[in-house]
C-alpha cells in the first residue's frame, strides 16, 4: 500500500471512529491518574482504529494510548483514540481522533479529525497539509498580535509550576491565550493559521505525532522548549508559525 493509500485509510478510520463516538450511549469512566481519565469509548475507538488500520496493513505495527503496542517498527501506526477525553466526557465538541503513520522512524502521515466540527486535517510528508481537502498554511502574525494555544501541564506539578512561572510575561507580550484541551487540535489550529503557536510540557508521542506532520507540512516550526531540545523525543512542545518562534522560546525560558 502506498503512502497516499495509507493516508486515505487513516481518513476512513478516523471518520469511522468519529461516527461511533458521536452516537455513543452511556459509558463508564475510570481515573488513570491525577487529572487523567479514560472512558469505555476511548478503548472502543482504539479497537476500531486498530482493526481497520492493521486489517488493511497487516505488515505494520500499532501503538495506541490505551493498549500500547510496538515502540519501534519498520511501519507503525501511532494513535490517540480520543485526544481531549475530558472534553468528550463533558460534552465539549473539541475532541479529536489522532492518527499518525511512521516508517523507518520518520513520521510520514498525520490525520486529525474533530467529529464535533467535522474538520479533518491531513498531511503527507513532502506533500503539504489540508483541511477537508483544501490546502492550509501557517499565518505570519507577529508576536504582539499572536494568539497562543497553551497547555498548562496540569497532570504533573513540576510542569504546571514551570508554565505558570512564565505565564505573566508571555501574556503581556502577545495578544491572547487559548486552551482547547486537545494537543492534536491545537497543532492543527496553528497549521491552519487560526492560532500562531502552541506550547505544552510533558506530552506523549500519540498526543502530537499526527499534529507534528500537519504543522510542519503547513510551514510551521516545531521544537522543544529548551535550546537544542528535540520536542519529538521529550514531549515538551513549542510549535509556531515560525515568525515568532525564537521570541516565544525566550519568553518560555524567562529571558
Amino acid at each position: 500500500m502506498t503512502i497516499r493509500e495509507k493516508a486515505a485509510l487513516a481518513e476512513r478510520a478516523a471518520r469511522a471512529s468519529g461516527e461511533m463516538l458521536e452516537h455513543h450511549g452511556a459509558f463508564k469512566v475510570k481515573r488513570k491518574s491525577e487529572n487523567d481519565f479514560v472512558t469505555e469509548m476511548d478503548v472502543k475507538s482504539e479497537m476500531l482504529l486498530k482493526e481497520m488500520l492493521l486489517g488493511a496493513c497487516p505488515e505494520d505495527e500499532f501503538y495506541g494510548e490505551e493498549t500500547g503496542g510496538a515502540t519501534r517498527a519498520v511501519g507503525r501506526w501511532i494513535v490517540d483514540p480520543i485526544d481531549g477525553t475530558s472534553n468528550f466526557m463533558r460534552g465539549h465538541r473539541l475532541y479529536t481522533i489522532s492518527i499518525a503513520y511512521e516508517h523507518d522512524g520518520v513520521l510520514q502521515i498525520g490525520c486529525v479529525y474533530c467529529p464535533g466540527t467535522d474538520e479533518l486535517f491531513l498531511a503527507i510528508r513532502g506533500e503539504g497539509a489540508t483541511l477537508n481537502g483544501h490546502p492550509i498554511h501557517v499565518a505570519d502574525t507577529p508576536l504582539r498580535d499572536a494568539i497562543v494555544d497553551l497547555g498548562f501541564g496540569h497532570r504533573i506539578p513540576e510542569n504546571r509550576e514551570r508554565t505558570m512561572k512564565v505565564f505573566p510575561g508571555l501574556l503581556s507580550a502577545i495578544s491572547d491565550v487559548r486552551r482547547t484541551g486537545s494537543a492534536a487540535y491545537d497543532l492543527s489550529c496553528v497549521a491552519s493559521g487560526r492560532s500562531d503557536a502552541f506550547a505544552e510540557l510533558g506530552l506523549s508521542l500519540y498526543d502530537y505525532a499526527a499534529g507534528y506532520v500537519i504543522l510542519t507540512e503547513a510551514g510551521g516550526t516545531f521544537t522543544g522548549w529548551d535550546d537544542g531540545e528535540d520536542g519529538l523525543k521529550t514531549g515538551n512542545l513549542l510549535a509556531s508559525n515560525g515568525v515568532i518562534h525564537e521570541a516565544l522560546r525566550s519568553l518560555l525560558l524567562g529571558r
